[in-house]
């Protein structure tokens, strides 16, 4: 691409010498030349081939004919819900064959929905709801947010672990 077709006279090197091709550089230059284009394609449906059309089968429970995901609540360092087997968090929806992949989440029957949210905290707002939870309650009608050394012990294991972490990004959200 680079050098026998010229495609970029300023085209950088990683540190081991090769061109860099990352998705960013190679959208930039996608207008340069055709194969830039096809090889993005590829990429993507490569990606979408090993991580999903390949794995999820497999993944397909033999008692209910479908896939079901594991939500961890104490993995991710923010106290949000975390899930894998599949990642239900990373299912594309930026191109028209991400959103493709996509629609074969479907719920079991109509009685059923599938929801997407983007809302502060909101697995831990659904959580408060669901355990009646009232100090949890109380602090989100007070417009709290919570974070792991602001969890009740049996939310947090790892609260000590997280909590230089944490205090320091309260002081910063505190001090705007």
């Amino acid at each position: 691409m680079f050098d026998k077709l010229k495609i970029d006279e300023n085209a950088k090197k990683t540190k081991t010498g090769q061109y860099a091709t990352g998705e960013d550089v190679l959208t930039k230059l996608s207008k340069k030349h055709p194969i830039i284009e096809q090889i993005l394609d590829y990429r993507e449906l490569r990606k979408l081939k090993s991580t999903y059309v390949d794995s999820l089968p497999e993944m397909v429970n033999k008692k209910t004919g479908r896939v079901h995901t594991s939500f961890m609540q104490a993995v991710a360092a923010t106290g949000r819900l975390s899930s894998n087997n599949p990642n239900l968090q990373n299912i594309p929806i930026r191109t028209e064959r991400g959103r493709m992949v996509r629609k074969a989440f479907i719920p079991r029957n109509p009685d059923y929905l599938l929801l997407s949210a983007d809302y502060s905290q909101v697995e831990l707002r659904i959580i408060a709801a669901l355990s009646k939870d009232e100090n949890m309650i109380t602090a989100f009608k007070e417009g709290k947010e919570f974070m792991p050394p602001l969890l009740p012990e049996f939310w947090c294991p790892f609260r000590k672990k997280f909590r230089k972490i944490c205090v320091a990004r309260q002081k910063l959200l505190t001090s705007e």
